[in-house]
């Protein structure tokens, strides 16, 4: 420290005063950084610790869905096949080429239909206002067919016997009231 020459002993204290007044204002702003500090500091490790509780949550979740779709068997044999990955950052299973639906037989895949086909079987079922409905039936038409069921059923029913179940007796306080 370079200390200074002073021709007074007012000066003198006037100098050590501007000098105090200097090192109390860098001592209250370092406490206002250190405050400042210990505020983000506390902020980091709230965020930390919600982090945690969430990851631990998530790994509850998987840890409960794995033991219940998984049998431990299969788990062990599942846990001595993988390895992880550096490169991509995951979790690989060796020979997974060889396993479940990669194993198994294609079929074929039907070739295509084509629209025209749909469009045929489907003319009847929808119409748009595009397209104009099928000419109605006439009238006589209509009569013809009608008259013709009524034969068929007048005819089916004097062949079969006409049996009418009489209805079962009723018995008294076991009819419906209103």
């Amino acid at each position: 420290m370079v200390e200074e020459k002073y021709s007074s002993l007012q000066e003198e204290a006037a100098g050590k005063t501007r000098k105090l007044q200097k090192i109390n204002q860098m001592y209250k702003s370092a406490k206002a950084e250190i405050a400042d500090m210990k505020v983000e500091h506390s902020r980091r490790v709230e965020a930390l610790v919600d982090d945690v509780k969430q990851l631990t949550k998530e790994l509850r979740l998987q840890e409960l869905l794995i033991n219940h779709t998984i049998p431990p068997d299969f788990q062990d044999l599942i846990e001595k096949h993988v390895l992880w990955n550096e490169e991509i950052g995951e979790w690989q299973l060796h020979y997974v080429a060889y396993t479940g639906n990669n194993m198994r037989q294609r079929t074929p895949t039907p070739p295509p239909q084509s629209f025209e086909q749909f469009d045929k079987e489907l003319d009847m079922v929808y119409w748009t206002y595009g397209t104009l409905a099928p000419a109605p039936k006439k009238k006589k038409e209509r009569k013809d067919k009608e008259k013709k069921k009524r034969k068929k059923r007048k005819e089916q029913l004097e062949t079969e016997p006409s049996v009418i179940p009489e209805p079962p007796p009723v018995r008294p306080g076991t009819a419906f009231r209103r």
